[in-house]
């Protein structure tokens, strides 16, 4: 949530190039900001994806509003984007975001609480379930979900497997990501088993709960 942020490299071009040194073939990067609303990150963003886009696969997310915006960072050698705002507020942008991009480099974020859906960086809660919203994106073309617990993130106390499990049945055969509460490895191979086909993972790294030898593990 805003405000309880903690900051392990004060600038994250470092803690790309440590992921990447350690075997990292795909960086998750947020703009916190950008999800805010400030577009304060901007030339940093820019700089960074300029410095690794040939070394490393990103997917980028955090105040993409715009399909303009999209498409900018698409051009820049970014291999997927995350939108979620704009998905939200905008959902008949999606089959025409699709029909330029394709559906395969467009990840919809679904971030829940007490089973409502929340946009704005967390800010605004909106009183419907991120399944009613997870089908209608299905419908609309979409084959990639990121679905994201507010209450586990950054808690370490384990992925929401109930809510996961319900997603992954709800959305079919279409790809889901997830992210909150990742403890361990256990837990990666767990969420691998029941169908998950991605984990964010960030805390469980930065507080040595998970080795980096995971990326050679292939979990």
């Amino acid at each position: 949530m805003k405000g309880t942020e903690k900051v392990y490299y004060k600038r994250p071009i470092d803690a790309i190039n440590f992921w990447i040194k350690n075997g990292a073939n795909r960086i998750h990067l947020i703009d916190l900001d950008g999800a805010w609303g400030s577009k304060v990150n901007k030339e940093i963003i820019d700089t960074i994806i300029e410095r690794i886009r040939k070394k490393v696969k990103i997917q980028i997310g955090g105040g993409i509003r715009s399909i303009e915006s999209a498409i900018y960072y698409l051009k820049s050698g970014v291999d997927r984007i995350i939108i979620g705002t704009l998905a939200i507020e905008h959902p008949n942008y999606i089959p025409k975001l699709i029909k330029i991009i394709g559906t395969e480099r467009i990840i919809i974020a679904l971030d829940y609480k007490r089973n409502k859906t929340a946009i704005e960086g967390w800010e605004k809660e909106i009183d419907k379930s991120p399944f009613k919203f997870a089908k209608k994106f299905i419908d609309l073309g979409v084959t990639n979900i990121l679905f994201t617990s507010i209450e586990t993130d950054g808690t370490l106390s384990g992925p929401d497997f109930l809510n996961i499990k319900k997603m992954l049945k709800n959305i079919g055969d279409k790809r889901l990501f997830v992210a909150g509460g990742v403890r361990n490895e256990a837990d990666v191979l767990k969420l691998k088993k029941i169908g998950v086909a991605g984990v964010i993972i960030g805390k469980s790294f930065y507080e040595n709960k998970i080795s980096v030898s995971i990326f050679q593990n292939s979990v």
